[in-house]
């Protein structure tokens, strides 16, 4: 490996493990911007890059995986999570994959809608369940004026929300990110 693709593949590994972190909310990790999906898009073009050298793709997976052992290992148990090193992975992640455009009011309002439904399916009267629901019908009354603000009729509005929601139901990996969303339902 070139050291820049050595570089990527430590990145790689480095942020799947801060990632990690982030989803056992560790408060370490959360000193950095959110990883998962950046950092899966990240580890994505630089598995593609090194398919590109004629590796086959199950050996870069193995590649990839053993870096990400490799990491685990140097630290040991006990050792502080390597924040400081993986910010130094920003910008290369950022130069190959940027961060996504902030999402749209009738993606989140698609989002936010199925997360309510999926929350009042398992819990209908939780708290939670309540809040997501509010904001469910705040952003599709901002993403319903919008569409008419834009030249479509009531029905339209609601004809492109039902497809949006139809769209993220069948592809669930699509959907942006909902914690963005929620941020976009605020007042």
């Amino acid at each position: 490996l070139t050291a820049d693709q050595q570089r990527d593949l430590r990145c790689v590994a480095l942020l799947a493990i801060v990632a990690g972190e982030q989803d056992r909310r560790t408060a370490a990790a959360l000193a950095l911007p959110p990883l998962a999906r950046q950092g899966a898009r990240y580890a994505q073009a630089v598995g593609d890059a090194l398919v590109r050298t004629g590796r086959p793709q199950e050996q870069v997976r193995t590649m990839i995986l053993a870096e990400v052992a490799g990491v685990q290992r140097q630290a040991g148990s006990g050792a502080p999570l390597p924040v400081e090193e993986a910010r130094a992975c920003l910008a290369p992640m950022a130069a190959a994959a940027p961060p996504l455009p902030p999402p749209g009011a009738v993606q989140c309002a698609a989002t936010l809608r199925l997360v309510a439904d999926q929350a009042r399916r398992e819990a209908p009267k939780a708290q939670n369940t309540l809040v997501v629901q509010t904001l469910a019908a705040a952003l599709e009354s901002r993403a319903r004026a919008e569409l008419r603000a834009g030249g479509q009729s009531e029905a339209e509005s609601d004809r492109a929300l039902g497809l949006a929601r139809e769209a993220l139901a069948r592809n669930p990996d699509s959907a942006p990110d909902v914690e963005a969303c929620m941020e976009l339902a605020r007042p």
